[in-house]
């Protein structure tokens, strides 16, 4: 009897045991079992979103390229019209400069003509050298080596409205070139009206063709006319006539004047006797 009840406590222990065991060992194992699911799970979608994604970048990849191809394809043929084009510009480039240096022959040949046309005039030999010291120290503002020792010019008296209109004249020609430029245009204007018999400013203008813009005259520009007609001074010893400045005029008026007898230059001016 002892022995009976032993035995069905023993079974009773064991199924408890074996209850706790169960209850112990499948939630586990169903833990794991979701556990490896969800990994299972989560490494499946991770590997169809890698297959997809290559998939999608295989796929993608050839239409990309294509279109790149297209795309490369379309700038290599626009390249090949650029570089069609450019090696048309080239070309017309290539025949510019034959084009530019037969304009620069001509132009060079056209400025041998004129160079060749303007044939400037020296000042005629002097029997004697010129004693440059001898000049400036006789009041003469530009020494020469021509100087006329028998020149003199008489007086002549500037009425106010001559005045004005010679002032103006002279800053007009040659204000730049200060005293001695406006004193140079004076002597020719006053030569003029005691050798050739003009009786006025305006009329040496018109004959003489002077076509300097009358301009308000600076201070040194009326001392000029002062120390020419007032003071019966000289800019320099030697009749002076004609002027004109090569650099702004024609070849004609270079040829004209150049055949006179040359006088001298200042500040490109070239200054003559007849």
């Amino acid at each position: 009897m002892k022995s009976f009840f032993e035995n069905k406590v023993n079974l009773i222990l064991a199924i408890i045991v074996l209850a706790v065991a169960v209850l112990i060992i499948i939630p586990t194992f169903s833990r794991g079992c979701a556990t490896s699911t969800s990994n299972g799970e989560i490494l499946t979608t991770a590997a169809t979103t890698a297959t997809t994604a290559e998939t999608t970048t295989k796929e993608t990849k050839p239409k990309s390229t294509s279109s790149d191809v297209k795309i490369t394809d379309s700038k290599v043929e626009i390249k090949k019209k650029n570089a069609k084009n450019s090696s048309t510009a080239s070309a017309s480039k290539k025949s510019d400069p034959r084009s530019k240096s037969s304009s620069s022959k001509t132009s060079s040949k056209s400025s041998k003509k004129s160079s060749s046309s303007k044939v400037y005039a020296t000042a005629a030999t002097a029997e004697t050298k010129a004693d440059y010291n001898t000049q400036w120290n006789a009041g003469y503002l530009v020494a020469v080596d021509n100087p006329d020792t028998s020149y003199s010019c008489g007086h002549i008296e500037l009425s106010d409205k001559d005045r004005e209109i010679l002032e103006k004249l002279c800053m007009g020609e040659l204000g730049s070139g200060g005293f001695t430029g406006a004193a140079l245009i004076a002597q020719a204007v006053k030569n003029a009206m005691y050798f050739d018999g003009y009786t006025s400013v305006s009329d040496v203008i018109s004959s003489y063709k002077y076509t300097g813009k009358l301009t308000t005259p600076t201070k040194r520009v009326k001392d000029a006319v002062v120390y020419i007609f007032d003071m019966d001074k000289n800019a320099v010893q030697h009749r002076i006539l004609y002027m004109y400045n090569p650099t702004l005029m024609p070849d004609k008026f270079s040829k004209d004047h150049e055949s006179m007898r040359y006088i001298c230059t200042y500040q490109d001016v070239r200054f003559f006797d007849r």
